[in-house]
């Protein structure tokens, strides 16, 4: 053999072991993107997506050119299904969850003005917490989150990913949706112990102690002032480009159990995060006179954001844990933003935090006299960590 026809040789067998790998990642497509072919037992559950969530779902929007988005963290992530009637219009609007597990204000402004700029968007819900939102340095936040075709098709982590799909499709669990939402903890038994766990990490037994819970809180109604110190620029500039871009924003203050409202009302925690809701009503209205954007708060004492959390009751519908809602819960917001559903939550102007927490409070006492059990889970649920 002559050192010619051995380096052709060498060469074409380079080749088809590329060809070869190409062709691999193209048809298990690890990351979730091309999406073409799915085989049960071979493909068909996507376990590496979640895990990659940041790198692909931007190349996604990219291509799929939705009109309805959801953003924010892992709250709109699990909690908004972007097939949602009323948020697509009956299916007139194409959506996509665009959140990201994990991420805060940053990533939520920056995705904002990512997907504006790369899609034909038209309407947004955008889960927000109450409090500073300063300007994002979107050139950092964006950094290292692109993704190539050759990054997809060629890399060892590709290879190594798809190896990995298959070999996990037997005990491994969907982590989204088609549609980016993410399914958490779904479908996972032992809610109330997440519950006992959520409660734990939040450390009551430094801020309260036994007595506080054991006792009677009787909050009144006090006048709800804005944080005047809070950098909002970022939330400023987000709202000021969806009102150049024509989109309409709807802002959602994440919602949690009545349970965790209930421990941060005796707590002494419950009017800072209405003094944010204030201060984020305020610029809303200053940034959309149009009304292209409201603020929409669905703090509710009732039988949803009270959804009975205990290990003789089964597991909850509406709920994963304190903070993280299920879809079925966020289509009862989504009827209340877009299909005019007056039952649940408040869409709040500037100046209504005062009477909205009096509301609150009203709606808290009758919920509580309604529910005996509502104390005695509370205390099974949290009071293990306090001393």
């Amino acid at each position: 053999m002559t050192f010619r026809r051995y380096t052709l040789g060498l060469l074409l067998l380079v080749l088809l072991v590329l060809a070869a790998v190409v062709v691999f990642n193209r048809v298990i497509d690890p990351f979730w993107y091309y999406r073409d072919f799915e085989i049960t037992g071979v493909n068909a559950v996507k376990p590496r997506f979640a895990r990659f969530e940041r790198h692909v779902k931007p190349a996604l929007l990219q291509r799929e050119q939705p009109q309805a988005i959801i953003l924010g963290s892992s709250f709109s992530g699990i909690g908004f299904d972007p097939l949602d009637a009323a948020l697509t219009d009956g299916g007139k609007l194409k959506g996509y969850n665009f959140a990201f597990a994990g991420t805060n204000w940053d990533h939520e402004q920056c995705a904002f003005e990512y997907a504006v700029r790369n899609a034909p968007i038209k309407r947004v819900v955008l889960g927000i917490s109450p409090g500073p939102h300063p300007t994002a340095d979107c050139a950092k936040v964006w950094s290292g989150m692109t993704v190539t075709q050759a990054e997809l098709l060629l890399s060892t982590n590709a290879l190594d990913n798809a190896v990995r799909t298959v070999t996990e499709q037997r005990r491994a669990r969907p982590s989204h949706t088609r549609e980016g939402r993410y399914l958490y903890a779904r479908g996972v038994p032992g809610v109330a112990a997440r519950y006992k766990e959520y409660f734990a990490r939040l450390d009551y037994t430094a801020r309260c102690g036994r007595e506080r819970f054991e006792a009677k809180v009787a909050a009144k109604p006090v006048e709800i002032a804005p944080m005047a110190d809070w950098d909002v620029s970022g939330l400023r500039a987000l709202l000021k480009l969806a009102r150049e871009r024509g989109v309409t924003v709807a802002l959602v203050v994440y919602p949690r159990h009545a349970l965790a409202q209930e421990l941060e009302l005796i707590c002494g925690d419950s009017l800072t995060r209405w003094r944010g809701v204030e201060t984020l009503s305020r610029v809303v209205t200053e940034e959309a006179p149009g009304g292209n954007a409201a603020l929409w708060l669905f703090d509710d004492y009732n039988a949803l954001s009270g959804e009975r959390v205990s290990v003789n009751t089964g597991e909850p519908v509406f709920w994963q844990d304190p903070a993280h809602f299920n879809h079925e819960f966020g289509a009862r917001m989504m009827a209340a933003m877009f299909g005019g559903d007056t039952r649940f939550g408040v869409k709040l102007p500037p100046g209504a935090a005062t009477a909205a927490y009096a509301q609150w409070l009203q709606q808290r006492e009758r919920y509580l006299a309604e529910t005996p059990w509502f104390r005695s889970d509370l205390n099974a649920l949290a009071l293990h960590s306090i001393k």
